[in-house]
């Protein structure tokens, strides 16, 4: 090829550089402006917000898992994440802080899979492990009542029209393991359970009798991983010396068989480690 070609097939290619270039930052452009695009903050959580069709689409999402986690190998994933929560007393319409205690959420999601359909939370909401030790290694023991009722505390936010004026309850005669008004904080969990040993909730549907069994939990690659867990760390714990601790959880989830769908096979999922400093309980 000549000079003079190779000159002018340079410029062709430039040209065409420059107008792919423009129709890029054109159309980039119409993104950065278009008023149905939003990007919007929710908690530690990035995500556009289509309005036209109401559409939540998350950003990032590794800002999922910003605790300590550790997945298996059926990409499951569990995470530790600890925060503050921050408790006022109110006055003349003024909040004054009164305390600032620890919250653990224990998580669990993918980054892989969805888990669809058919996995429950433990029946009373405990652990295969949840432990403390001191910066020698000591356990600290929980207090006596530190896992009554674990399982109703971390749905009583859940909702199901007006059904949940009605009472959640569990059925009688349930098998010893389960006491869901036991204080520890964990259980030793058969290989497979009976649906008929979860909590629910009874309403009415055009008058007749519905029943809406408590503890069932998904997870989703697109969406932040689901608590199985959520404790106030103060209520657990009563902490008396400064100091780093660490600590050890493993969640357990159930899974409606394939082939009977009134029974659950345990799911036995990831043992999390983390590091944290604790501060004497406030009073």
């Amino acid at each position: 090829m000549t000079t003079k070609k190779f000159m002018k097939a340079k410029q062709i290619l430039l040209v065409m550089l420059l107008v792919g270039l423009s129709h890029y930052l054109t159309h980039a452009d119409g993104l950065t402006n278009n008023p149905n695009l939003r990007s919007v903050r929710h908690g530690s959580y990035t995500y556009t917000w289509m309005v036209t069709n109401h559409v939540l689409i998350y950003v990032n999402p590794n800002e999922f898992w910003p605790g300590t986690w550790k997945e298996d190998t059926n990409g499951w994933r569990v995470q530790l994440c600890i925060y503050p929560q921050i408790n006022n007393r109110f006055q003349d319409g003024v909040a004054y802080p009164l305390s600032t205690n620890l919250m653990l959420s224990v998580e669990w999601g993918s980054t892989v899979k969805n888990s669809g359909g058919g996995y429950y939370l433990t029946p009373n909401g405990k652990f295969a492990k949840f432990e403390l030790r001191d910066a020698k290694g000591n356990i600290i023991f929980p207090n006596p009542n530190a896992g009554t009722n674990f399982l109703l505390y971390l749905i009583e936010g859940d909702t199901l029209g007006s059904s949940f004026s009605q009472k959640i309850t569990y059925e009688t005669n349930l098998p010893a393991w389960i006491a869901p008004l036991s204080g520890s904080l964990v259980s030793k969990f058969p290989k497979t359970i009976s649906l008929n040993v979860y909590p629910y909730v009874k309403y009415y549907v055009l008058d007749k009798i519905r029943y809406k069994i408590m503890g069932e939990i998904g997870a989703n690659t697109n969406l932040p991983p689901f608590p199985v867990g959520l404790l106030k760390l103060d209520e657990i714990y009563s902490v008396t010396n400064e100091g780093n601790y660490t600590l050890t959880v493993q969640p357990v989830l159930y899974k409606i068989s394939d082939t009977n769908q009134t029974i659950l096979n345990r799911v036995d999922l990831p043992s999390v480690t983390t590091k944290i400093h604790l501060l004497p309980n406030e009073q």
